[in-house]
């Protein structure tokens, strides 16, 4: 009981950290919003690449859903790099 607790209070505090720098980005302008959200692409593609990596590499054997998670992860960098992630302001 006592760690279900601890849990569900971590929870709500990473979603009101989350929320409150969502709040602040309303106020930033375009362009720093766009380098924000590259870079956040860039960084998802990594996490994304290397946590597929260390499974594959922990498991020793080819697992299809770790290749599958190494792959996509790559694809987010390379779209990234290319401008295809890219939200265009109407």
């Amino acid at each position: 009981m006592g760690k279900g607790l601890i849990i569900m209070l971590t929870v709500f505090v990473i979603v009101g950290i989350i929320h409150f720098i969502s709040m602040k980005m309303i106020k930033v302008s375009e362009i720093k919003k766009q380098k924000i959200r590259k870079m956040f692409w860039y960084s998802y593609g990594v996490i994304f690449t290397l946590s597929g990596l260390v499974n594959l590499i922990e498991k020793e054997e080819l697992n299809f859903i770790f290749l599958t998670q190494m792959i996509v992860g790559l694809l987010f960098i390379i779209l990234n790099f290319l401008g295809k992630i890219e939200i265009k302001p109407s």
